[in-house]
């Protein structure tokens, strides 16, 4: 995974201004949700399987481990080339909802079909009666059968999504509330993932 060094530096360029006190957390299974399909974990490595169900969505995993200024890290290997999301949840008001989305290999809707796109989603403005979103694409491949290296850093209204050796950054009011929740999901075929962890600040 990403040095710690370079973790550090992360938070700084998002604002943060206590770079001690950092508390790493790996889920435990009662942080940890599968909503669809089958896992199976295995010498560290867990192995989701599935496909989209009737309402066109696939297995994915949530791990419930809130926190305001932070990083979400893993490392995950997909044995085919379709997107995967990656679900950043906040609760506002009580209620879960979106604040980034991240598809690799893809974007919402239709461009699930796309495969040398990265596209960020983030949820300004946005409610239950009126969704809306904002999507940013950036030309990107994550190879299938192999195994990169993702985190996402939040601090300030701020993000940096890091995949292997490239770093994105993206921008919502949304990210000044605590992450309530990180999730990660495919639609075929399975996902492996390792070494899933969130650091975060002891402030919340």
């Amino acid at each position: 995974m990403l040095r710690f060094s370079v973790v550090i530096g992360m938070l700084v360029a998002c604002g943060s201004n206590v770079l001690a006190d950092l508390e790493v957390v790996c889920p435990s299974e009662k942080q940890t949700l599968l909503l669809r399909g089958l896992a199976e974990v295995s010498r560290g490595v867990r192995t989701v399987t599935g496909s989209v169900d009737a309402t066109g969505h696939g297995p994915i995993t949530y791990y419930t481990v809130p926190f305001r200024k932070g990083i979400f890290s893993l490392s995950w290997k997909a044995s085919d080339e379709k997107c995967l999301v990656f679900v950043f949840d906040s609760k506002p008001n009580g209620k879960a909802t979106h604040a980034l989305k991240v598809y690799v290999n893809g974007a919402p809707g239709k461009g699930k079909d796309e495969r040398d796109v990265l596209a960020l989603v983030t949820y300004d403005g946005s409610v239950h009666a009126d969704k809306k979103a904002t999507i940013v694409k950036h030309d990107h491949y994550s190879a299938c059968n192999q195994w990169h290296e993702m985190s996402v850093t939040f601090g300030g209204d701020k993000a940096i999504v890091s995949i292997d050796d490239k770093s994105y950054v993206v921008s919502s009011e949304r990210f000044l509330e605590p992450i309530e929740k990180c999730g990660v999901g495919h639609f075929s075929g399975s996902l492996q993932t390792r070494d899933v962890k969130i650091q975060r600040h002891d402030e919340l």
